[in-house]
């Protein structure tokens, strides 16, 4: 099977269905829905000035994720996500590596990203790619969190 990484709308068809399934497996580990989702993952809107792409395997949109500028040398991961079903082969280190890829070619040198408690998986991948936690917020009940990494 072919992997494919294609730039898409964030708001388009496989990013639409891949965001439901990220929001219901957040809300299933959480025992709650998130209650403002886009405060948290942003809006379609935030990824103008930065990339967002999908990730198909044998012509399946599998994997998706966000990159936005923050400022002038510092990038954000927003709505980094793997199907349920294509766990396992890499996709998600894949993902990662390709919008770090694009903040360089941005002229980017610190990136950084929010993960939660409860999103162990993602916490090992980033820890492994070279990400250090840098502040741990609360939200409620809620443990965040926010991870950056130096590009070189």
């Amino acid at each position: 099977m072919s992997v494919e990484i294609r730039d898409e709308p964030a708001d388009g068809p496989a990013a639409r269905a891949l965001w439901a399934e990220y929001m219901a497996l957040v809300a299933s580990r959480l025992d709650h829905p998130v209650a403002s989702p886009e405060a948290i993952f942003a809006t379609t809107d935030a990824f103008g000035d930065g990339a967002w792409i999908v990730l198909y395997d044998g012509g399946e949109a599998v994997a998706c994720g966000g990159l936005r500028r923050v400022d002038d040398t510092t990038g954000e991961i927003k709505r980094m996500f793997v199907s349920a079903s294509a766990r396992g082969r890499g996709h998600g280190r894949r993902l990662l590596a390709e919008l770090e890829t694009r903040a360089r070619t941005a002229g980017l040198t610190r990136i950084g990203l929010i993960t939660t408690e409860v999103l162990t998986e993602a916490r090992d991948l980033y820890a492994s790619a070279g990400y250090e936690v840098v502040a741990t917020p609360r939200e409620g009940t809620r443990q965040d969190y926010w991870m950056e990494k130096l590009l070189r």
